[in-house]
C-alpha cells in the first residue's frame, strides 16, 4: 500500500521529534496554568494581557502541530531520499555495465581467431584457449568464455573447473535465430552449480557468407559485481538492506544473505516516494526503482531495491550539521531558508511574529506597572512568569527548527556526496572498458600479421592499409565512445585510422605525439597500456581528452611493431555521466578535475575543460576513495559541496597499472552570500548587588544595533508594531514615516511623527540591521514615535548607578544624558536624552505653527493612505524633520 504519513505513527521512531513534542505540551500546560493564575491574582490590572495571552498560546498549539509535522516530514525525507538514492544507484550502475557486456559479445564474435578454431575440422581447443584467456586477462568482469557449435557441443571454454560439454540451453536456439546479441539470467547447464546464471550470447558467423557457425557465450558474475556495488553504498552502521531484484521481486543479490537470503521474494514498492511493506513480520521502509534506460539499453529487467526497518530508519540523524559553521556562515546560510526549506522557513516566521508580540504586550504591561502599588506588583510577577514562559516557548521552537534546518542541509550534503561518488565510480568503471579495449585491439591478428610484415617489406601496402582501416571502423562502430582509432608504426606515423564522425580529418601519414609514442612502444607486455595526460591534442580537434594506446607485438617475437591508440570522445562521455546524475536544483553544476584543479569536464559554462575549479584547499588534497561534503562559498553563492576523490575499477588504477587521480565535485546552490545581520539579542540584565537602592527609578530599555538604551516609563505610552507606521520618502531619513495614532483615552487619533533613532544618534551609518519596533512617547501634548531595533526590558535603577554622560562633542546636539553602570558583561546602558530629541524635532516651530502642521498631515494620511500624500504633508515640515 502507499503509505501516508501519520505523525503519530511514527513518533515512537522518532525521539527527537517525541521529545519536542513533550516539551512543547508541557509549556502548553504552563501558558493555562499562568491565564489562570493572572485571572485569580490580579483580574483587573490583567484584562489587558489575558487575550494577548490566549492568542499567543493558540497560536503556538498551531504552530506545534505544523513544526512536529515538519519534523516528522523531513525526518522522513531524509530517509527516502537516501533509499531512493541507492536504490537508483543500484540498478543504474549495474545497468551501465551490462552495456558494455552487448557490445563486448557482439565483438568478440567477429573474432578471427574464434572463426577459424570453429571451422578447422582438426581443432584443439587447447589452440584457442590462451587466445580466450588473453581475453578474459583485459575484461575481467568474466567468470567464463564459451565457444559453441550450433548444435549445442562445447568447443573451448575457460573455467577448468567446469567439465561442461554439451548444452540444451534455450538461449542457444535463440542465439543462432537472432542477428543481435541475446541476453539470458536463468538456470543453465553452461554454469552447473549455479541457482541462476547471467550470459550475453552471440551467433558466430561464416566470414564468407554469413552462415551461422557457432555460439559465443559470456558468462557475468553479477553475485561478485554486487559485493562491490553494495561495499560502495554502506554507510557505517548501515542498518538498510540492499537489494537486486528480478522482475517478480525474487532476490538476485543481497547485502546482507542472512537476513535476506538469495531466491526469497519481497514485495515491490514501486509506487511513489516510498511504501511500507512487511517481511518476515516486520514493517521496513522500502523504495524499488527500475533502470533508468541507457542509450537505447534498458538491462535485463532487473530491479534496484532498499529497505530498512522502521525502528532503525531515523537512528543516527541527530548529527548537527550546522554546527561546523561560524556564526556569519550560519547566519548566511539561515538567510535564504525560505529556498530550501519554505515550509519551515513559515513556520519560524509565524513562531518569531507570535513571540514578538508576547514580548511587546510583556514589555508594555511592565511599562504600564511601573511603580510599587501592591497590585501591580502582583501583575509584575504575572508579567514575569509571561516572559519566562514565552522565551522557553521560543527557546524549543528554535532549537527544533535549528534542528531541522540541520536535517534539511545534513539530508543535502548526503545527497551531494552520494552523487559525487557515483559520478567518480561511474567514470572509473568507463575508463576501466578503455583501458580494456586498447589491449585487446591491440591483439588483433590481422593487425599484428600486417604491422610485422610491414617491417619486411619497409611499408604497408594499400590494400593491407584498407585491411586494417576497415577493421578499426568495424570495431569503432561497435564501440560509440571513441572519436577515432588509430595504428602507428614504430616511428609514430599513423597507417590506418576510423572516422567514427565523418570529420575528415586527414590522419594516415601524420605523426602521433613523440612522448606517447615511447611510452606505448617501452610496455613490457600484451597486458601494459598507456595514457596520455589529459591535454589538447590535434586528434581531438585540439580539445583535451585521454588516449589510451597499447604496444602492437609482433606475432612470432616479443618486440614492439607498433601502437594503437583509441581518441576518447571524452566532452560528451563525461558531460553525460555528469548529467545523468546531477540534482534537479536551479544553478547546481558538477565537474572532474585533476588535484590541481584543471577542470577535465563541467556541467557549468563557466568551466569549460581546460579551466580552474578550486573550491578548497582541503578538498583538492583528499585522500584517495574518500568521499565528504561540506557548505562552501563558490561564485558568491553559498554551495553544498559534495566530492570524491577517484578509486578505481577492480584492478584500473589500483593495480599499479595507471595513476590519475580525478576528483568530482558537485555543487548544490543555497543562495547568495551577503553580510547577514544576527538579531538584536542584547543582553540580560541581572542584579547582583544585593544592597538596598535609594531612589529607584525605572527605565524602559531597548536595542539599536546591539546597543542598549532607556527611557523613563514616565515618557513611555505603549510599543507598537511597525506595520502600523505609513512610510513618507520626503521626510527621510530623521521622520521614517508617520503612524495615524489613537491611544485608550477615547481621545481621536492624531497624527505622530516617527523618528529613526538610528539616524538620530548614529547619523551617516550603514548598518542594516533590522528596526523592528516603534516606542510611542509622549511629553505635555507633543507625541513622537522612536524607530528601534528590538524591546528589551522594563528595569529598575538606583540613583547611585546613574551617570552623566561624558562631556564631549560641544557643538552637536546630545541626545544621551545619562549612563546606567549594570555591573554586567560590563555593559552601560545609554539614557536617551527625550527633551533633546523634542527640540531636535520641533525646533524653531511656535505652538501654532506645530499645530497647523500636525493637523494638516493627520489630514493627508485620513483622506489618502497614500505615501504622495504624506510626502505632500512634508512641505510643511520644519527643516530638521525634512533633513
Amino acid at each position: 500500500m502507499q503509505a501516508t504519513i501519520q505523525v503519530e505513527e511514527f513518533l515512537p521512531y522518532m525521539p527527537g521529534v517525541a521529545k519536542c513534542e513533550r516539551s512543547l505540551r508541557e509549556l502548553n500546560f504552563a501558558w493555562r496554568l499562568i491565564e489562570s493564575t493572572a485571572k485569580m491574582v490580579c483580574p483587573a490590572e490583567a484584562k489587558t494581557i489575558l487575550p494577548t495571552m490566549k492568542a499567543t498560546r493558540e497560536g503556538f498549539n498551531s504552530l506545534e502541530k505544523q513544526l512536529i509535522t515538519n519534523l516528522a516530514q523531513e525526518n522522513i525525507t531524509k530517509s527516502v531520499q537516501e533509499m531512493q538514492f541507492k536504490a537508483q544507484v543500484i540498478i543504474d550502475i549495474v545497468v551501465r555495465n551490462l552495456f558494455e557486456r552487448t557490445a563486448d559479445v557482439g565483438f568478440l564474435a567477429m573474432d578471427d581467431a574464434i572463426r577459424a578454431f570453429i571451422l578447422d575440422e582438426d581443432r584443439d581447443a587447447g589452440t584457442l584457449v590462451p587466445r580466450l584467456q588473453a581475453y578474459r586477462d583485459k575484461y575481467t568482469v568474466y567468470d567464463e568464455i564459451l565457444i559453441l557449435d550450433t548444435g549445442g557441443e562445447v568447443l573451448a571454454h575457460l573455467d577448468g573447473a567446469s567439465d561442461v560439454s554439451h548444452s540444451s540451453d534455450a538461449l542457444i536456439a535463440a542465439t543462432l535465430n537472432s542477428d543481435s546479441y541475446v541476453e539470458s539470467f536463468h538456470h543453465s547447464d553452461l554454469r552447473p552449480g549455479q541457482e541462476r546464471s547471467l550470459i550475453y550470447s552471440r551467433k558466430i558467423v561464416h566470414p564468407r557468407d554469413g552462415s551461422a557457425i557457432g555460439v559465443l557465450c559470456l558468462c557475468f558474475p553479477h553475485a561478485v559485481e554486487m559485493e562491490g556495488v553494495f561495499d560502495g553504498l554502506r554507510k557505517t552502521a548501515d542498518r538498510s538492506v540492499m537489494l537486486m531484484l528480478d522482475a517478480d521481486g525474487y532476490v538476485i543479490s543481497s547485502s546482507d544473505e542472512p537476513h535476506i537470503p538469495v531466491g526469497r521474494q519481497v514485495p515491490l514498492a514501486l509506487d511513489g516516494d516510498y511504501q511500507i511493506i512487511s517481511y518476515a513480520g516486520r514493517d521496513y521502509f522500502a523504495k524499488t526503482c527500475a533502470a533508468q534506460n541507457y542509450q537505447g539499453y534498458g538491462g535485463p529487467g532487473w530491479l534496484g531495491h532498499v529497505m530498512i526497518p522502521c525502528e532503525a530508519a531515523f537512528k543516527g540523524q541527530a548529527l548537527d550539521a550546522l554546527s561546523a559553521y561560524d556564526a556569519a556562515t550560519l547566519a548566511g546560510i539561515m538567510a535564504h531558508a525560505k529556498t530550501f526549506c519554505p515550509p519551515l522557513h513559515e513556520v519560524s516566521v509565524s513562531a518569531e511574529a507570535i513571540n514578538l508580540a508576547l514580548r511587546r504586550v510583556v514589555w508594555n504591561g511592565k511599562n504600564m506597572s511601573a511603580g510599587q502599588d501592591s497590585d501591580l506588583l502582583r501583575l509584575k510577577s504575572i508579567l514575569q512568569e509571561i516572559s519566562q514562559t514565552g522565551d522557553e516557548t521560543s527557546r524549543v521552537f528554535k532549537d527544533s527548527i535549528h534542528d531541522l534546518y540541520g536535517t534539511v542541509i545534513s539530508s543535502g550534503l548526503q545527497d551531494a556526496q552520494f552523487i559525487s561518488r557515483l559520478m567518480i565510480d561511474i567514470m572509473d568503471r568507463n575508463l576501466y572498458e578503455r583501458a580494456n579495449d586498447c589491449r585487446w585491439w591491440a591483439l588483433t591478428p590481422d593487425i599484428r600479421r600486417l604491422m610485422a610484415e610491414s617491417l619486411q617489406t619497409g611499408s604497408l601496402g594499400n590494400e593491407d592499409t584498407l585491411r586494417i582501416a576497415q577493421i578499426l571502423e568495424a570495431i569503432n562502430a561497435l564501440y560509440t565512445a571513441y572519436t577515432r582509432l588509430v595504428v602507428f608504426d614504430a616511428s609514430g606515423r599513423i597507417v590506418a585510422a576510423s572516422d567514427l564522425h565523418k570529420d575528415g580529418l586527414e590522419t594516415a601519414g601524420c605523426m602521433m605525439d613523440p612522448a606517447l609514442v615511447r611510452k606505448t612502444l617501452a610496455l613490457p607486455g600484451s597486458q601494459a597500456y598507456c595514457v596520455s595526460g589529459f591535454e589538447p591534442t590535434w586528434l581531438y580537434a585540439d580539445r583535451p581528452t585521454y588516449i589510451y594506446c597499447a604496444a602492437i607485438f609482433h606475432p612470432d617475437e616479443n618486440r614492439a611493431v607498433g601502437g594503437i591508440g583509441i581518441v576518447f570522445d571524452s566532452e560528451p562521455e563525461f558531460r553525460n555521466i555528469l548529467l545523468s546524475s546531477l540534482p534537479k536544483r536551479a544553478g547546481a553544476f558538477a565537474a572532474f578535475t585533476d588535484r590541481a584543479g584543471n577542470v577535465i569536464s563541467s556541467t557549468h559554462a563557466g568551466y569549460p575543460p581546460g579551466a580552474e575549479l578550486h573550491p578548497s584547499q582541503a578538498i583538492m588534497q583528499e585522500k584517495t576513495g574518500v568521499s565528504a561534503a561540506q557548505i562552501l562559498v563558490q561564485d558568491g553563492q553559498y554551495m553544498m559541496v559534495g566530492h570524491t576523490a577517484s578509486f578505481g575499477y577492480r584492478e584500473f588504477k589500483n593495480s599499479g597499472d595507471y595513476h590519475n587521480d580525478v576528483i568530482a565535485m558537485v555543487f548544490v546552490p543555497i543562495g547568495e552570500k551577503t553580510e547577514a545581520n544576527a538579531a538584536d539579542q542584547g543582553w540580560a540584565y541581572t542584579d547582583d548587588s544585593h544592597e538596598p537602592k535609594q531612589d529607584v527609578l525605572e527605565y524602559a530599555t531597548f536595542l539599536i544595533d546591539g546597543d542598549v538604551f532607556a527611557l523613563p516609563t514616565s515618557h513611555v505610552v505603549e510599543a507598537v508594531e511597525t506595520g502600523r507606521m505609513h512610510s513618507a520618502s520626503t521626510l527621510k531619513p530623521l521622520i521614517s514615516g508617520v503612524l495615524d495614532y489613537q491611544d485608550n483615552s477615547g481621545e481621536p487619533s492624531i497624527f505622530v511623527p516617527v523618528v529613526d533613532m538610528r539616524n538620530l544618534i548614529r547619523p551617516g551609518t550603514d548598518s542594516t540591521g533590522e528596526l523592528g519596533e516603534i516606542i510611542v512617547v509622549r511629553q505635555g501634548k507633543h507625541t513622537l514615535g522612536l524607530l528601534v531595533g528590538s524591546l528589551h526590558d522594563v528595569l529598575e535603577f538606583g540613583s547611585g548607578q546613574i551617570d552623566p554622560p561624558l562631556n564631549m562633542f560641544h557643538n552637536q546636539p546630545r541626545f544621551v544624558c545619562n549612563l546606567i553602570k549594570t555591573g554586567s558583561h560590563n555593559r552601560m546602558i545609554q539614557v536617551i536624552d527625550f527633551d533633546s530629541i523634542m527640540r531636535h524635532v520641533y525646533e524653531k516651530k511656535s505652538a501654532a505653527e506645530q499645530d497647523t502642521f500636525i493637523a494638516g498631515a493627520a489630514g493627508s494620511v485620513e483622506s489618502a493612505e497614500s505615501i504622495e500624500s504624506i510626502d505632500q504633508a512634508a512641505d510643511g515640515m520644519p527643516e530638521s524633520m525634512r533633513a
